[in-house]
């Protein structure tokens, strides 16, 4: 969903005026020019299966490593370095993994920014691990982590399952990422892929008026106003010691301290102080700031521990806290994002490798690219899998349902959900909660699944 990234950018500025371990190393892939690439290999499906070692007692093992969870609505979440990962019901064998990745920005909390479509997956017998990431332009920085941190859980769920097929499911920029893992990643075999809202936008399609107006603040945000060379060619002035960026970490520093339910630190109270307290003017002791009481006096921090409101301001943190590095590469001269549209319509077109892909379009979404995807991926099936491997049959189709850009992600929590269904009806509760199209996506992923098992 790389347009949420210019919706982010326009409103930061509002408002501050089948597994097993990684076996390779970074490695050159042609895609027009050299393109740095990774190896990494999983249990994929029957036809593509990596021999396991795992013996049965294995896998009932629990993780290797420190994970956390969470139970919120029906599901239980467990995380486990960048990983959100949900088991299909209790008795039931998952039939696949699905390895998920969201749209921009929204990508780095995807178990509470896709809860309900993720955990209606699970009900279906899926073994769901949904790894977060951090939305930068270079979008192999951006595969790299991806893979990296799925690497970290792979062995302990093969240890537990055996060698599973794995689906790739993204939404917006989470199905252009499964898209450059398939083709630039030649040791990732997939089963299938699901690419929900598929769009390869450039930034300057992304972000309305970068150049004429997002630069500019930006550059102004970035610079040092300590220095002769950050006071020049800015267009605003800064009347603080620190730079905007400086001072918009600063904030969401003291945000999630606060949304944890802790105090913030002397230290930390001290450099807040001085960074806000604007040039010429004297700073105010620590001591005559009564911030500090008012936070221990009041019962704030136990009613977000208890409430578990905690949990979900520390995610919402996690999507805000991506936006003042993204500034900080416009004001550095990024204006695009890497590999170029071209190149990955080129790789697309060269080396997709998946036998079976989904294509979900919305409607009314305007951002959508999948048809022009589609067109890619045949020429794909015919000159890659067809001359290299004609007894390979490939199965590409695209299924149109209605909603927009954003359907995934509108849905309420499953036992909300369920709640309002009892009280209002099934067809009610969807139409008033505004999920029909997010439901409708999850039919449509798990009819075509099924197809393929069959």
């Amino acid at each position: 969903m790389k347009d949420f990234l210019g919706i982010c950018l326009c409103a930061l500025v509002m408002n501050s005026s089948a597994f097993v371990p990684y076996s390779g190393h970074f490695k050159h892939v042609e895609i027009g020019n050299k393109i740095l690439g990774r190896n990494l290999r999983l249990f994929s499906s029957s036809t593509d299966t990596v021999p396991s070692d795992v013996e049965e007692d294995d896998k009932k093992r629990p993780f290797v490593g420190t994970s956390t969870s969470s139970e919120v609505g029906m599901g239980k979440w467990e995380e486990q370095d960048g990983n959100y990962i949900l088991r299909p019901p209790d008795g039931m064998e998952p039939q696949a993994l699905i390895h998920f990745l969201g749209g921009a920005m929204v990508g780095s909390s995807p178990d509470f920014t896709y809860r309900y479509l993720l955990e209606r997956l699970s009900e279906r017998g899926y073994l769901i691990v949904a790894t977060s990431f951090s939305t930068r332009f270079d979008y192999l920085t951006v595969c790299d982590q991806v893979i990296s941190r799925f690497e970290r859980v792979a062995p302990s769920l093969a240890r537990q399952y055996g060698a599973v097929p794995v689906i790739g499911v993204g939404h917006s920029l989470g199905a252009l990422l499964h898209l450059l893992v398939t083709c630039l990643f030649p040791d990732t075999p997939r089963a299938a892929n699901v690419l929900i809202s598929y769009n390869n936008k450039s930034v300057q399609e992304s972000v309305p008026f970068l150049d004429e107006i997002f630069a500019p603040l930006f550059t102004a945000a970035a610079a040092d106003p300590t220095s002769e060379e950050g006071k020049k060619d800015v267009i605003l002035p800064n009347p603080f010691p620190r730079s905007g960026i400086d001072i918009i970490k600063l904030t969401l520093r003291l945000a999630r301290t606060v949304a944890k339910g802790e105090v913030p630190s002397d230290a930390f109270l001290q450099e807040l102080i001085e960074s806000l307290t604007p040039n010429g003017l004297p700073k105010i002791p620590l001591s005559e700031v009564p911030f500090r009481e008012q936070l221990e006096d009041n019962g704030i921090q136990s009613f977000l521990k208890e409430s578990g409101t905690a949990t979900l301001l520390e995610q919402l943190f996690d999507i805000i806290d991506q936006v003042p590095p993204l500034m900080e590469d416009v004001a550095g001269g990024t204006r695009d994002f890497t590999p170029a549209e071209d190149s990955i319509r080129s790789s697309a077109r060269r080396a997709y490798r998946a036998r079976r892909t989904l294509l979900i379009q919305y409607d009314n979404d305007g951002l959508d690219e999948s048809e022009d995807l589609e067109k890619l991926l045949n020429e794909a099936s015919e000159t890659v899998m067809r001359m290299k491997r004609p007894m390979i049959q490939v199965d590409i189709q695209r299924k149109v349902l209605p909603g927009g850009h954003a359907t995934p992600l509108l849905a309420p929590p499953v036992d909300i959900a369920n709640k309002a269904e009892d009280w209002l009806g099934e067809d009610t509760a969807k139409s008033k909660l505004s999920y029909s199209g997010a439901d409708a996506t999850v039919e449509e992923i798990t009819r075509w699944l099924d197809e393929g098992f069959s």
